[in-house]
């Protein structure tokens, strides 16, 4: 399957075509200087050397068509445009709408649209370029994938700025973040480096280049990240200053200079180049500083400093850090800053291996991440060249392909695991009571099954022997209201939970929910849910078995197990999954990346 990522840019259009099977990069490059006389094309095939020549490119169409037809000559990786089976775009804004990538509809380009109010130089130009790719290959998925999106699930607390409450409501002035597909990619990285699954670890990533950002992730999911609504809050960057008293554009105005003036000032004059006075490029304010001048050691001195600031910060978010991450142009191929961020950690388990720090070339020596901490030292330093497109590429397969795509993928007899912890399905009367008459539940993250989502509020359970609070509701809405809960839970809580199937609530207990807007008491539902597998019709058809058939699921591994009584359920819009509670999930040592093998129908 050969996917086609596109990044474009006001006046550039820039690409990398892969071959999913494999991930192997068939071509990459970039359009310049898109709607001038000077248009150029710099492009790399396979292992071939750079070809750098003029193009015809009055506009965004003709530069993807130059770019099709370059690498659809005889010899070319492409066949034809056809060859092309999808399109992934990045797109820098999504919003609080595009939460995750999504297929490109006319309703998704009006929202990407609408969010060029805080991104104004970049949406707009990723919009123009879907345009064109959809004009240039009309008969592919165009997939979008944000540079919010990895931030989606932010905890309230972190996304929240100390304004008015109703700016938020109103107007969805709150933080967002960016750089998510390389957060992602660094994450996932250092988790492979490391061999062990991503959720079990706590990570400081810095993003270190013209842009610069910092997130801490905990068990895959950011949960905090030091750029906000726009890309100029946070660390101090190649022209952005970071960080700024937010009085200091009210003293600017007030003393005559223009909104426009004050924007160009903070995002375009400022940063590594203001405080220098040399130049944006680290590398030249490096050699500076070097050389003796004193604003440019101070401009890195500052871009240290704030790096450092939310490294601790975020390890104290974190409660730890087993590995500090570091990516971009700077954080890549700058052994100084590095350095000078890490000098001081010991505190947290930091420890640098010098050497191995300053011969840290991780893109140049071909491999993905090198570990240049001590041999012993608990928190790792980890230096990965990041690959936003191929994140990209990936996200693209999985919104295509489903949910489960982007793990160990389905083959044979082998089916991905879900682990179901506890979690509350709401009718729209006892939604009414917990939250306010009308209210609508708002997406946190989609789960395995197309058109479900866990919600970003939550309810309290309180039993006749304990409370557990924040559980989970998965929405949409039921007949019914539904608590699934595991045995373990069900001791907490003072309640003989029967096992049944989702939905058969009669001689079940009730409990009471506990909202922020009040209690209610249900007469029953509280249940016990039976392992249970879902089955496209198709992949039941695969496996030999029927809507409600009873089957057996080998786990293997240091925990071998053999699940019996597994319910099938099969329906022409669910993804394959099985569920197990997370109680059956730690007796056989499974999560969320594991699979399980077909053992036969009962």
């Amino acid at each position: 399957m050969k996917v086609l990522v596109i990044n474009a840019g006001s006046t550039s259009v820039k690409y990398n075509l892969y071959e999913m099977d494999t991930e192997a990069v068939l071509a990459r490059g970039i359009v310049e200087r898109v709607g001038t006389p000077a248009a150029v094309h710099t492009s790399r095939t396979g292992s071939q050397p750079k070809l750098v020549e003029p193009v015809d490119a009055p506009n965004h169409r003709a530069a993807i068509d130059a770019i099709l037809a370059l690498h659809s000559k005889h010899g070319g990786v492409l066949e034809n445009r056809a060859d092309v089976r999808a399109v992934g775009h990045r797109v820098v804004h999504g919003g609080e709408k595009l939460v995750r990538p999504v297929r490109i509809t006319p309703e998704v380009k009006k929202t990407i649209e609408e969010c060029a109010l805080f991104a104004p130089i970049h949406n707009p130009a990723n919009l123009a370029g879907i345009e064109a790719a959809q004009e240039a290959l009309p008969d592919v998925p165009h997939v979008a994938v944000f540079d919010t999106a990895f931030h989606a699930e932010l905890p309230t607390s972190a996304f929240v700025y100390g304004v008015p409450y109703e700016l938020y409501l109103s107007q969805s002035i709150r933080r967002y973040g960016f750089h998510g597909p390389s957060h992602q990619f660094m994450a996932a990285s250092a988790a492979e480096h490391l061999k062990t699954d991503l959720s079990r670890l706590k990570l400081v990533t810095c993003h270190l280049g013209g842009g610069a950002s910092v997130t801490a992730v905990d068990g895959g999911r950011s949960i905090d990240t030091s750029m906000g609504m726009t890309p100029l809050e946070g660390l101090l960057m190649a022209t952005r200053s970071g960080d700024v008293d937010p009085a200091l554009g009210l003293l600017l105005s007030r003393q005559g200079m223009s909104p426009e003036a004050v924007d160009e000032l903070l995002n375009k004059k400022s940063g590594l180049l203001g405080l220098s006075g040399i130049s944006q490029d680290f590398r030249d304010v490096e050699k500076a500083a070097s050389e003796g001048n004193d604003r440019a050691r101070l401009a890195i001195e500052v871009f240290v400093h704030r790096v450092k600031k939310y490294v601790g910060a975020y390890a104290a978010l974190l409660g730890g850090a087993d590995a500090i991450v570091f990516t971009g142009g700077i954080g890549e191929n700058s052994a100084r800053v590095r350095r000078m961020v890490c000098d001081g950690l010991i505190y947290m388990g930091v420890a640098l291996d010098d050497a191995k720090n300053e011969a840290a070339r991780p893109r140049d020596a071909g491999v993905g991440v090198v570990d240049v901490s001590q041999h012993r030292a608990p928190t790792k330093v980890l230096v990965v060249a990041t690959d936003e497109e191929r994140m990209i590429a990936r996200e693209v397969v999985r919104t295509i392909a489903g949910p489960t795509a982007a793990r160990k993928r389905v083959t044979g007899g082998t089916i991905p695991v879900g682990v179901s912890v506890r979690h509350v399905h709401l009718s729209r009367a006892d939604c009414d009571a917990l939250f306010g008459a009308g209210y609508e539940l708002a997406m946190k993250r989609p789960v395995s099954q197309p058109g479900q989502y866990v919600c970003r509020e939550t309810v309290d359970l309180v039993g006749p022997k304990g409370e557990i609070s924040r559980v989970a509701i998965i929405n949409p809405l039921r007949k019914e209201t539904q608590v699934e809960v595991a045995k373990t839970d069900a001791y907490v809580l003072g309640i003989d939970a029967p096992l049944r199937e989702s939905g058969k609530l009669d001689n079940t207990p009730g409990i009471t929910l506990r909202g922020p807007n009040g209690s209610t008491q249900i007469p029953k539902g509280v249940i016990m849910a039976h392992r249970h597998v879902h089955m496209h019709t198709d992949e039941a058809a695969q496996f030999g078995v029927k809507d409600g058939d009873t089957i057996r699921v080998r786990v293997e591994g240091d925990r071998e197990t053999v699940f019996g009584d597994v319910i099938v359920r099969v329906r022409g819009d669910f993804a394959l999954d099985m569920h197990v509670d997370t109680d059956e999930a730690n007796a056989a040592a499974l999560n969320n990346d594991s699979v399980a093998s077909f053992d036969g129908v009962q």
